[in-house]
């Protein structure tokens, strides 16, 4: 894994120098970041304005990986996107980046409002907006990136713990299943991770082969393990299985 530094089409020259000198020391180019533009948005950078930030990190082109950021998708607003996207990957033209990536995020800032004791589908609008562009754009399709089982703001602080829930992905869709809270602690989700474990709809059939966390998720549904954990470790389990999903089906089918 390689981290790159990264350097905004809105940024000033401090964070740019900065850029510039992470590329210098660590040799591994940098990566620029273009909003597309919404509602009261900036505009796209025109060619003087990259022309001034690749001077600024003194990189090329193909040194630098371009990062369009769809912020977040919703089913109304990801048809307006679309054109946004196609135009920001023609502007400007004729930059041979090192490579393009589409990143956008799809899931709701918060779970209130789920039913409880089931399943719940939520469309997967960041992989759609990917796969409306990859249709209509007539080169390489850009790289995939999403925020997982994560909205892109953090939720106001509620009082209290939240029920026991989890974030399943499952091809298109994710899964949340959220569990009323009837037990001490946070014992509520062993049934809930027996419930998922025994979904055939859901839990994938290579089970808990598919990533750590679906290890874990089998291992809380035959109650192995004395604490069912808290938010955080839900969420990793969940963005474990996330990965592994999205890279199978990148792998297998192209599609995200």
């Amino acid at each position: 894994m390689v981290l790159l530094a990264v350097v905004s089409a809105g940024s000033g020259t401090r964070p740019a120098s900065e850029v510039a000198q992470a590329a210098a020391e660590h040799g591994h180019g940098a990566c620029l970041q273009v909003s597309v533009p919404g509602t009261g948005a900036e505009a796209l950078p025109d060619e003087g304005r990259v022309d001034t930030l690749l001077a600024s990190v003194r990189l090329e082109p193909g040194e630098v990986g371009l990062f369009l950021d769809a912020g977040p998708v919703t089913g109304p607003s990801r048809k307006a996107l679309t054109p946004r996207v196609l135009e920001a990957l023609t502007s400007p033209p004729g930059r041979p980046w090192r490579s393009v990536c589409l990143a956008s995020g799809a899931f709701p800032l918060n779970l209130a409002g789920f039913p409880r004791s089931r399943a719940t589908p939520v469309a997967r609008g960041d992989a759609r907006l990917w796969r409306d562009i990859a249709e209509r754009w007539r080169g390489t399709p850009p790289d995939h990136g999403d925020l997982g089982v994560t909205h892109l703001r953090v939720p106001p602080r509620s009082r209290g713990r939240p029920d026991p829930n989890m974030r399943y992905t499952t091809g298109s869709d994710w899964q949340v299943f959220v569990c009323p809270r009837g037990r001490a602690g946070n014992d509520d989700f062993f049934d809930l991770s027996a419930d998922l474990v025994s979904s055939p709809p859901h839990w994938p059939t290579t089970g808990a082969g598919t990533s750590w966390g679906d290890e874990r998720l089998e291992d809380r549904a035959a109650r192995r393990g004395d604490k069912a954990g808290g938010a955080t470790r839900w969420r990793a389990r969940a963005t474990s299985h996330h990965l592994a999903v999205v890279i199978s089906r990148l792998a297998r089918d192209g599609v995200p």
